[in-house]
């Protein structure tokens, strides 16, 4: 059996947007806590190799435990690319998605925030925000 939820970037975009606060039952700080440390184990290393490439001193980074974090992400997403049968290049791009990936959480809380949330052309309620 397959399903293909979304067919571009827009339907993607547009159906997170609508669910990824969501499912965090509209807390804030568990939610900004989720995708802050989403993007320091898989961002931050990248950005540390590249400023020791760039020659930045960086006497509070271990550079071979950033490159070792690299390596270790490529092979979970390698993985996860060869069993869903997508192709292995994509592994390369992992940064990438997760960047645009936080992008779209963030629109998503700010939607629900401001009661802009909208799918398929329908606005959907505010939702009681919670703190934690």
């Amino acid at each position: 059996i397959r399903c293909r939820m979304y067919h571009n970037f827009r339907e993607v975009y547009q159906g997170f947007t609508k669910n990824l606060f969501a499912g965090f039952g509209y807390r804030i700080l568990s939610f900004i806590f989720v995708w802050l440390w989403i993007g320091i184990v898989f961002i931050q290393p990248i950005v540390v190799i590249i400023m020791k490439i760039m020659g930045v001193n960086l006497s509070n980074f271990s550079v071979v435990l950033a490159i070792i974090s690299v390596i270790a992400s490529l092979f979970i997403w390698g993985l996860s690319n060869w069993r869903f049968k997508f192709p292995i290049y994509l592994t390369f791009f992992y940064p990438i998605n997760i960047i645009l990936l936080i992008l779209i959480a963030m629109s998503s809380m700010l939607f629900a925030l401001t009661g802009k949330a909208k799918w398929k052309g329908r606005t959907f309620v505010k939702q009681k925000i919670r703190w934690w």
